[in-house]
């Protein structure tokens, strides 16, 4: 099974085509900070090693590095790009046009929908586990266009549960402090259990190819649950930390404007 070459130029062409964007709104990206604006060029580049290139080609053919491209998909790359504020700059966009058509998309009641907190959580374990656990998994091992299909529902996957779950951007739904918390570590369960599950398993869950031995790909699986196991911990565990984080600095602007308000009450 081999990858077409023109979703190589597919993914370049958008990768290149976002980047170029984040970097020409000067203006909009003056107001974001220098390791959001890191962040998100760090993740394009990540992008660019799994979406173009040698990764994706053995990918198709190789499920421990198909994990790969997943992890750092769904659970790497999006919410580095949220964090890097890509929709905070589009509602300043420098092209009027471009900051209509966003606003118009927040008030669209099915968009709007998306993007509050349970619907992005349902959505991205439907992905998680339809990818893996679903006649889905088998057709992104044996189909390259469904394969690529399924790292494009990875990222999207990604993006929207990670919105409303990170500071940086426009608020649609307000998510409080506690189940941003609450709700990452609640989603490293499925995401460890699916590693799990892969490694454990004693059966391959996808068609392998002629040339591969059914102990091959049992081994091959094993593996990929393993970096699925340990790296989604890890990468999960970061980002509940962060959300601790910015939930603590929440708390502490909230107290000391308390006691801004009873000091001018005494004055």
């Amino acid at each position: 099974m081999r990858l077409n070459p023109l979703w190589d130029l597919l993914f370049a062409l958008a990768i290149a085509g976002v980047g170029f964007w984040y970097f020409s709104e000067r203006k909009a990206r003056a107001q974001i900070s220098r390791i959001r604006q890191f962040l998100f060029y760090f993740a394009l580049g990540l992008s660019a090693i799994l979406l173009v290139g040698p990764i994706p080609h053995y990918a198709v053919r190789i499920f421990w590095v198909h994990m790969i491209q997943h992890i750092g998909l769904m659970m790497l790359i999006s919410p580095l790009l949220i964090l890097g504020s890509p929709f905070e700059i589009v509602a300043h966009s420098q092209h009027s046009s471009l900051t209509r058509f966003f606003k118009v998309l927040a008030r669209n009641k099915v968009f709007n929908q998306l993007f509050k907190a349970p619907v992005g959580f349902t959505l991205f374990l439907v992905i998680l586990i339809g990818t893996h656990f679903s006649p889905l998994a088998n057709a992104g091992m044996t189909n390259p266009n469904m394969h690529c299909l399924e790292l494009t529902l990875f990222l999207l996957g990604g993006l929207i549960y990670y919105y409303p779950v990170m500071e940086g951007n426009p608020t649609i739904h307000f998510v409080p402090y506690s189940n941003r918390v609450i709700s990452l570590f609640a989603m490293m369960v499925p995401e460890t259990m699916v590693g799990f599950f892969l490694y454990s398993g004693n059966r391959v869950l996808h068609s392998l190819p002629s040339t591969t031995s059914m102990s091959m790909g049992l081994a091959d699986q094993h593996q990929g649950g393993a970096i699925m196991w340990a790296m989604g911990m890890l990468i999960d565990s970061m980002w509940i930390v962060l959300a601790a984080k910015d939930w603590f600095a929440n708390e502490k602007l909230l107290a000391e404007l308390e006691d801004e308000k009873e000091e001018s009450e005494k004055n």
